[in-house]
């Protein structure tokens, strides 16, 4: 019986060869895509999910109470809080500390190696899943220069002999002192994401940073490993009251415990500390656009076989005179479409395997299929199931429900709720189709602002290297050597990041402060005295140090400050920084020192160039080749000992919002692919109609009917359909980026012109599809035309 309905389900296709080829070719556009898209939201949603503590991981994070009862949330946290709270709460098994990435040099036997890495504890490798595959990792506990490097790092330096070679050896860590390897652990996986080469021991960086043994200085990241049995809501009470209790202030900080594997995709929290978002919404995005192009690619299955269905009366009146029932008629229809879905996943899978390479590097992955994975198996079961059904039975339905007497007799007329039912989904194909257009523009715009953004600040052209002691003690004598060249505009010096201000205090107290205002935390950045010319910020008011002088005594603020604050004539006023007395003798224009998702923080700048970290160097714009070549020869002659790694500031911007910019490209490629999928279907349709109205079209053109009034004929039908789906869907696609945009605190607006081209586009686009048909239906001689009919 089935190889009875695989023939003639074949015989069936294979003679409407248009109907099949559509059917083939959207389907496997569908599915090419959709399947890429899955594996990125999988890959996504399993980050940091492998450990086998996953469920009892939980990093703990800092709350901040400000004005007019919004709560601030922060990463880093007190030290105490990790260490205290392991010692007197029964239910917390280990305390882990997550120190900050950063790359650095490592030299090992006069060769320079450069690697990511921080400090932590030993715990940390106890209560992640990170193997140790060699060596003692309790010895990052016990002295202060252990180090713990990957099998990576370890082949890199050592080759082939690191197993004998690595253990004992002495490593030197620019800035942070001569370690000695103790343990090698295995490489982080690729789903994890924490991804360092190298952990120094956190003891020792404690024993040289003793501002942290303070419970008002929230310097570092921590996670807590929960006992099996512990609640951790009733935990996250506990550490909240042994933090207040330990903290002065009538505003206190707070905390709360977020399971780690659920930090990466839910970073984003409202102003009541609640998590309103994060990388989440970009799974979701992309989850769901998967799932508009396969329903799109299934509408056209479900359209073309409506259509085609009375062609195919006569066929279904014999198989119910050979005693085929209508369960019958549906399994026939549902293998007709099953073998339509498994020619289109092959096709599918075979595009998948050619394009993952070079999609893993468009986003940066290491995806793979991983057909080992059950999980894989069951969702391509899922999918073929849901695809096949969703395609199938409506169609196998109409199909079924013809009388044998009005088919033998070709009287199989659609009905009317048929038609109706093919015209909305038509309408909700090009809405779907015209949601991701106006997405793509949006994002576009959105992408383009942040990157063309006026930020107050200069990006271009300046690169960046880290600033090491030995850097730090042969400053003036290299700027001096960069400056002879007339390739270098500038040199400076300045930490942290000038456009990521991460450091910052609430230890800031003015005349008239009042209790709301108690937490405002202010950001920080240490300079050198020429900051500001370098990086083209403008003075407001006041001067910035001079050069040659060692201010400590005075600041510079930028204007947010001076609003918060609430001065009118901030030049001279004193103001309270760490209990200390400074006067303000300059303000700096206000610039974007955080992420555009975030507002202007109000600022202080030190000027301290010997802990400023980062030397930043601006180069002639016309002339960036040859200032490279400069810089390197300079730093080979003031440092020589000193490997060079140089950064562009520009593209560490970027690179902050790598995200959203993979979002806007990914979307322009949804856009299309769904734009071209339901013209496909339309242009199946049209060839049906045209062909359907042959006789119609012959009798028009006998009585005098120009090509162009039966072009037009033929194609507003369709145009209507498509008129309505942009009608509909506009405000919907309005909602959905208006949601979106909501997230960031400087937007692009939606303008009415984006809908405009949108609409015009997909019109344009839906009338070039239909009148090439059309076109081709209206030049076809009469006479041919009625003695076909």
């Amino acid at each position: 019986m089935f190889n009875n309905y695989l023939k003639i389900a074949w015989r069936n296709l294979t003679k409407n060869k248009v109907y099949f080829v559509i059917n083939i070719l959207g389907l496997s556009m569908a599915l090419t895509a959709s399947f890429l898209m899955l594996l990125w939201v999988y890959d996504e949603y399993t980050i940091d999910k492998f450990h086998a503590n996953d469920e009892r991981l939980f990093q703990v994070k800092r709350t901040i109470p400000l004005e007019n009862g919004v709560i601030d949330v922060y990463e880093t946290v007190p030290y105490q809080l990790l260490k205290t709270g392991k010692e007197q709460l029964p239910e917390i098994e280990k305390y882990i500390t997550l120190g900050r990435s950063f790359e650095d040099n490592l030299k090992v036997e006069n060769v320079d190696y450069r690697a990511a890495g921080t400090f932590t504890n030993a715990d940390f490798f106890e209560g992640f899943s990170f193997p140790i595959i060699l060596g003692d990792i309790t010895q990052l506990d016990k002295k202060p220069e252990a180090l713990a490097i990957s099998e990576t790092l370890a082949r890199k330096i050592w080759g082939a002999e690191w197993k004998k070679k690595a253990i004992g050896s002495p490593v030197e860590i620019m800035d942070n002192g001569n370690f000695t390897v103790e343990a090698i652990f295995e490489d982080f996986p690729n789903n994890s994401s924490i991804q360092n080469d190298f952990y120094y021991s956190f003891n020792g960086y404690l024993a040289k940073n003793d501002w942290m043994l303070e419970w008002e200085n929230g310097g570092m990241q921590g996670a807590f490993l929960l006992q099996e049995a512990a609640d951790s809501d009733q935990v996250a009470d506990k550490i909240q009251q042994l933090f207040q209790s330990n903290i002065e202030g009538e505003q206190k900080e707070g905390s709360f415990l977020q399971q780690f594997s659920d930090s990466y995709l839910y970073g984003k929290y409202d102003e009541r500390a609640q998590v309103s978002g994060g990388r989440i919404e970009y799974v979701r995005i992309f989850a769901i656009a998967a799932i508009f192009l396969l329903l799109i690619s299934c509408i056209n299955f479900i359209n073309l076989s409506t259509a085609y269905a009375t062609k195919r009366a006569t066929e279904i009146g014999v198989r119910k005179v050979n005693g085929a029932n209508k369960k019958t008629l549906v399994r026939q229809f549902l293998t007709e479409t099953g073998i339509v879905t498994s020619i289109s996943f092959a096709i599918a899978f075979v595009l998948v395997l050619v394009l993952l390479p070079s999609v893993n590097e468009f986003v940066g992955k290491t995806m793979e299929i991983g057909f080992y994975r059950p999980g894989i198996w069951l969702t391509i079961l899922a999918v073929f199931s849901i695809t096949t059904l969703l395609s199938g039975m409506y169609p196998a339905y109409v199909i079924s429900s013809f009388t044998t007497v009005d088919a033998l007799k070709g009287k199989t007329q659609e009905k009317k709720n048929t038609i109706s039912f093919r015209k909305g989904l038509v309408v909700l194909q090009f809405g779907l189709a015209v949601v991701m257009i106006v997405a793509a523009i949006i994002v576009k715009l959105q992408v383009d602002y942040i990157n063309q953004k006026d930020l107050g600040i200069a990006k271009d052209h300046i690169v960046s290297m880290h600033q090491d002691q030995k850097l730090t003690e042969k400053y003036e004598v290299l700027r001096n050597e960069l400056l002879s060249s007339n390739t270098i505009e500038d040199v400076t010096l300045a930490g942290p990041f000038p456009l990521d201000m991460g450091a910052s205090t609430s230890g800031v107290n003015w005349a008239g402060k009042t209790l709301d205002e108690q937490n405002i935390e202010f950001s920080l950045l240490w300079t050198a005295h020429n900051f500001p010319k370098t990086f083209d910020i403008p003075l407001s008011k006041g001067r910035y140090y001079p050069e040659g002088s060692a201010d400590t005594l005075n600041i510079v603020v930028n204007e947010k400050a001076v609003e918060t604050m609430g001065l009118t004539d901030p030049i001279g006023k004193t103001v309270e920084v760490w209990g200390s007395q400074r006067q303000i003798i300059g303000v700096l224009k206000d610039f974007h020192n955080r992420s555009l998702y975030e507002a202007i923080q109000p600022s202080i700048f030190f000027l301290d160039p010997n802990d400023a970290g980062t030397m930043f160097v601006k180069l002639k714009a016309s002339k960036t080749e040859e200032a490279l070549v400069h810089i390197t020869t300079a730093f080979a002659k003031v440092l020589p000992d000193v490997p060079l790694h140089l950064d562009f500031v520009d593209a560490e911007y970027a690179a902050k919002y790598k995200s959203e910019t993979l979002t806007g490209s990914l979307t322009y490629y949804f856009a299309f692919i769904s734009i071209l999928i339901s013209c496909l279907g339309l242009f199946g349709l049209a060839t049906f109609m045209a062909k359907q109205r042959t006789k119609e079209i012959g009798i028009r053109k006998v009585l005098g009917a120009s090509v162009q009034s039966i072009t037009t004929l033929i194609s507003l039908d369709f145009l209507k359909l498509v008129g309505l789906a942009i009608v509909i869907a506009s405000p919907l696609a309005y909602y959905l980026m208006n949601e979106w945009l909501q997230g960031f605190a400087y937007t692009v607006s939606i303008s009415w012109w984006v809908f405009a081209i949108t609409a015009l586009l997909t019109v344009v686009i839906a009338f070039i599809t239909i009148g090439f048909q059309s076109i081709k239906a209206a030049m076809v001689n009469p006479v041919k035309s009625l003695r076909t009919e």
